[in-house]
């Protein structure tokens, strides 16, 4: 198998992890921040399984994509306090568009034909499936800080995707340093009054939950490290769209929320994009161009 398209899978592999997040953080009443250090310490477990070392080596790629990772984080779970959960999702997953603006003003890199066509069919799907999440005529005082934060966690998740085209750059390294950084957020649960200590029935089934939200999390990142050593920063991000069709899809089977005709079409039109963007070829100069600036930065 080719290693792109292997690689690709991989970030599809990754998506799908990341979906089921929604399904178990409704049934979680932590805090964000509590949330988001539990869970990291999963996912820092996961890795040095994997890695078989706590250890990460620091560069200039390695120090840019864990803070990619973690401000994504942080920022995500600081915009759902201030805004409506579907303008915090639609808004990060504008992370592509920064993707192919970075790469062009960065390493001089065009978008090709496909990728110019499937991202607005992909900003359109996602707005879609969130149409049905939002709270119609709610009026939040922090609204537009709360907008700001989440556009901005789209810029930081995008260098997730291209701190890999770096020069030098470990994505696997770089997203196990990520979360490293947001498990430095767990000694917020100690003052969270929703998280219960014991053996109580609430309590295990809260722990199970953040169990199995960090495994989610753990999984998805390595995935995606792993992915982008051979895959296109581009085409990864692209692919990781799934990951907000598929979260209300879970929602709906497992918790009977039904996401709405609106959500219903956004995810048609998000699995259609991503599986002919990802059937259609590139080019032979895309990936020979691809190649050459692998390293470039």
């Amino acid at each position: 198998m080719d290693r792109r398209i292997k690689g690709s899978l991989l970030v599809f592999a990754s998506a799908l992890s990341w979906s089921f997040s929604g399904v178990l953080g409704k049934n979680l009443s932590w805090n964000g921040l509590s949330k988001t250090g539990v869970r990291a310490v999963v996912a820092v477990l996961i890795y040095a399984a994997y890695r078989k070392s706590f250890k990460v080596k620091l560069s200039k790629s390695t120090l840019v994509g864990a803070l990619g990772v973690f401000l994504t984080s942080l920022l995500y779970m600081l915009a759902l306090t201030m805004t409506t959960s579907a303008n915090a999702i639609v808004l990060q997953y504008s992370m592509p568009v920064y993707v192919v603006m970075i790469n062009y003003l960065a390493f001089r890199i065009k978008p090709g034909i496909k990728q110019l066509i499937a991202l607005p069919l992909l900003l359109a799907g996602v707005a879609l499936c969130c149409i049905s999440g939002s709270v119609g005529g709610q009026k939040l005082p922090n609204a537009r800080w709360g907008n700001a934060l989440a556009l901005l966690s789209g810029f930081t998740f995008s260098l997730v995707f291209v701190a890999g085209r770096m020069k030098g750059a470990d994505s696997v390294d770089y997203t196990y340093f990520g979360n490293c950084l947001s498990m430095l957020l767990v000694f917020s649960a100690l003052f969270d009054p929703n998280v219960k200590f014991g053996f109580g029935a609430a309590a295990l089934k809260d722990w199970a939950l953040i169990l199995l939200m960090g495994v989610s999390l753990g999984m998805g990142y390595l995935l995606l490290g792993i992915g982008l050593r051979t895959a296109s920063p581009v085409s990864a991000a692209i692919l990781e769209n799934l990951e907000p069709a598929l979260n209300p899809v879970w929602v709906f089977l497992f918790l009977g929320e039904r996401p709405g005709t609106p959500g219903i079409i956004g995810c048609l039109i998000v699995l259609f994009t991503v599986t002919v963007y990802s059937a259609l070829p590139e080019g032979k100069r895309k990936r020979k161009i691809s190649a050459e600036t692998k390293n470039e930065f």
